[in-house]
């Protein structure tokens, strides 16, 4: 498995740009942690006007009041056998609703599916007194 590290929204070996992009599929999956913190992962499948695919994922943490700082490689995808990383957004969050709190994006060219995706979360913290180290979320791109 080769890893591939990626800034905030930075396009991996992306080219085109010769038109408006159309949105071919999305979607989204969750995690189901068995705790109070789980993420939410939207995906879009985009071509731009040269048929280029670009995987758009966007990975969220639902939860009640969480307080995580900015964690290098806090995020990672694997798809098709390549691990990407993102570097997590801090949250700060200390309400009593249940929110959804932006986490970390990755952008990546696509070639076609169905497509096995998996995402983590590096929490490495604890939840309701319980140590909780990596949350996790399946699911498959159909485009």
């Amino acid at each position: 498995m080769s890893n591939i590290k990626l800034n905030d929204n930075e396009l991996l070996g992306v080219s085109g740009g010769f038109g408006p992009s159309d949105v071919v599929a999305s979607g989204s999956f969750a995690s189901n942690s068995g705790t109070s913190l789980n993420l939410l992962v939207n995906w879009s499948v985009i071509t731009d006007g040269a048929g280029q695919r670009t995987l758009q994922v966007a990975v969220s943490a639902v939860s009640y009041a969480l307080v995580t700082i900015s964690l290098y490689n806090g995020v990672q995808m694997t798809l098709n056998g390549i691990v990407y990383s993102a570097t997590s957004n801090a949250i700060d969050y200390r309400g009593k609703s249940k929110v959804t709190n932006p986490l970390a994006s990755f952008s990546v060219p696509y070639y076609q599916g169905p497509t096995p995706i998996s995402v983590v979360f590096h929490f490495n913290g604890t939840l309701s007194g319980q140590p909780v180290s990596d949350i996790i979320a399946t699911g498959t791109i159909t485009a």
